[in-house]
């Protein structure tokens, strides 16, 4: 193939990333013999009608920061086939400020995913807490009892304005707040974690100083483990346990790197094992200098078995390292991230590498932390910040690692990519027709980042998903989505609607349930976001089917392939007019596309 041939292919690809496409296919709903598998989508928090009619410092600019959980204590498994509990805490902006000027306040809320569809409960308030980092960076978990709220906050009692983890507790039946045994603060104030941990007999270096929670994920129905950035400049994981009495006790926490700056640690576990693994930015500079680290840990203990630089940059040839999501993956683990290019330094010396982003994903053992296969490139649909979890897809529940990201500019769909394993354990291909949308508005780096502390600099939306979410209403007669036999979960931010997009200050809150599994003997498709798919069987079209094998993407006749997009360029943010959002919507597929052209100059060449 010519090199004119491989810019035309790249051109054409970049027009159709362009258009605004959502990867349905170009076939009239009908007769026809495949499954059009929408998304299932509604605004669960309205972000709309909160807070002041700006964006700026700490005004939270609508919902921002969402976690979300899926409740898998023993007893709530044991109702899977009848209902599902689901979780998110996000940050919001409140009516009012604080006495520091920060509109940042707490929210949760609990939903259900019963036989019949879906029951959403409403959004609680936390209470209003002090210092401009008033409730940051929010987790959610489940114990049998209770939703376990961790959050990083200055309202600690410390009190020198250096947010540190907290905890609430709230009542899973009724959400109300409920008294933390240990807590010497009344029920409006939420516990220390790192008061805990000192007064428990645990080592904590500097507990005065910040931290902040990135991670966390369950070991056991009462524990959990949290991925935590100390001070800007370590990665740090601890352990916490909360009884049925509502104790809260700090096992024990860990460091694993002191070169670590701007790290967000992230952390896997699978049940029953004794090991976890924690995935974390090893550098002492910005951009990251040094490479990706990964740990495997006692979860008894803390303590570290084995550690790595797994991904290495080199600053010398302009490559650095961002942003890690780690996924578990049986035998091995998953890692998706960025190579970042540095254009100049826009943030005083202390910031990201400003020039473009590639995603990247590659596998590595946990027995030895070696690499397994090759590493793919591009296997995000947006390339600036997109997230990773691990999920089982189509028919055969073949185990695959979910790619979520989103828009830069806060005015196109989330998309979700999913890369199946083959059945060797390596990563199968990336298939345009095994992109599925996630939520009509999504946003990474817009007003997530220009309503935090530090407006226009350091800062990210993150967008996430968790996958195997049981569908109760699978297979049976009027149930939810009966073709469905799991799905996957997301909480995403961006705007509610054509209205609130075009006004562009405040975001809401999307619930997502992204088909992942399916009944057998079903030739199925991706679809579009719709909030009354699975009220009743999916839509039969006409057209192609998605190939569910893992090594050679999909037949594409017919089909017009759904390219996300938007500009690819680092982290840090400006405002996004109009003009720009069109002019950047649809670009971030420009790379991927000229990845593809490559590979297949190189393989025409490797035939000859």
């Amino acid at each position: 193939m010519s090199s004119t041939r491989i810019h035309s292919s790249v051109l054409v690809l970049t027009l159709l990333a362009i258009a605004p496409l959502a990867h349905e296919a170009e076939a009239a709903e009908g007769d026809g013999a495949t499954v059009r598998l929408d998304s299932r989508v509604q605004v669960w928090v309205s972000g709309d009608d909160r807070g002041p009619a700006k964006v700026g410092k700490n005004t939270g600019a609508g919902i921002m920061d969402t976690n979300f959980a899926l409740d898998r204590t023993a007893a709530a498994r044991a109702a899977f086939d009848r209902e599902v509990l689901v979780g998110t805490v996000f940050t919001r902006s409140a009516n009012t400020p604080n006495d520091d000027q920060s509109y940042m306040q707490g929210g949760f809320a609990v939903g259900k995913i019963t036989e019949k569809g879906i029951s959403l409960g409403a959004a609680v308030d936390l209470p209003v807490l002090d210092g401009e980092r008033a409730f940051m960076r929010p987790l959610i978990a489940f114990t049998p009892k209770y939703a376990v709220l961790i959050a990083a906050s200055e309202d600690n009692e410390s009190q020198n304005g250096n947010p540190k983890p907290v905890m609430y507790l709230a009542d899973k039946a009724s959400g109300q707040l409920v008294k933390i045994a240990n807590n010497p603060r009344p029920l409006d104030k939420p516990i220390d974690l790192v008061r805990v941990a000192e007064k428990g007999g645990v080592r904590v270096d500097n507990p005065n100083n910040q931290r902040g929670p990135h991670m966390i994920v369950p070991v056991t129905d009462n524990s959990f483990l949290v991925g935590t950035q100390y001070n800007n400049q370590a990665q740090e994981v601890f352990r916490v346990t909360v009884d049925d009495a509502a104790k809260v006790t700090v096992d024990w926490l860990q460091r694993y790197s002191n070169d670590a700056v701007h790290n967000r640690p992230q952390v896997v576990y699978a049940e029953g094992a004794a090991e976890g693994y924690v995935a974390a930015v090893e550098c002492n500079a910005q951009p990251a200098n040094i490479g990706l680290r990964l740990t495997k840990f006692d979860v008894a203990t803390g303590r570290s078995l084995a550690s790595k630089i797994v991904v290495r940059a080199d600053p010398g040839k302009n490559r650095y390292v961002a942003e890690p999501h780690i996924v578990d993956l049986g035998d091995k683990v998953g890692m998706v991230y960025a190579l970042s290019a540095k254009v100049r330094d826009r943030n005083g010396g202390n910031g990201h590498a400003g020039g473009a982003n590639v995603s990247q994903v590659s596998l590595f053992a946990k027995a030895d932390l070696a690499q397994v296969g090759e590493t793919m490139m591009a296997p995000a649909n947006y390339q600036r910040h997109p997230g990773a979890f691990a999920m089982k897809y189509g028919a055969d529940g073949t185990p695959a690692i979910g790619v979520i990201s989103g828009s830069s500019t806060g005015t196109s769909k989330g998309l979700l990519q999913v890369i199946p394993l083959k059945a060797d354990g390596t990563l199968g291909v990336k298939d345009a027709l095994k992109s599925y949308t996630v939520a009509p508005y999504s946003d990474v780096a817009n007003l997530q980042a220009r309503g935090k502390r530090n407006p226009n600099n350091q800062a990210k939306g993150f967008i996430n998903g968790i996958g195997d979410v049981p569908n109760p209403g699978f297979d049976k007669p009027g149930g939810f989505y009966p073709e469905v036999r799991s799905f996957s979960f997301s909480a995403v931010t961006g705007f509610s609607g054509p209205d609130a997009a075009a006004k562009g200050l405040k975001e809401s809150l999307w619930l997502s349930l992204v088909p992942a599994t399916w009944k057998k003997g079903l030739a199925t498709t991706p679809g579009g976001a719709s909030p009354n798919a699975g009220d009743g069987p999916a839509p039969r079209v006409q057209g192609p089917a998605t190939d569910e094998a893992a090594d050679h993407a999909s037949d594409l006749t017919g089909t017009r392939p759904g390219l996300g997009g938007e500009s690819d360029a680092g982290c840090h943010v400006g405002g996004a007019g109009a003009g720009r959002a069109a002019l950047f919507d649809g670009l971030g597929v420009v790379t991927s596309a000229l990845v593809l052209a490559l590979r297949r100059r190189r393989a025409t060449r490797r035939s000859r």
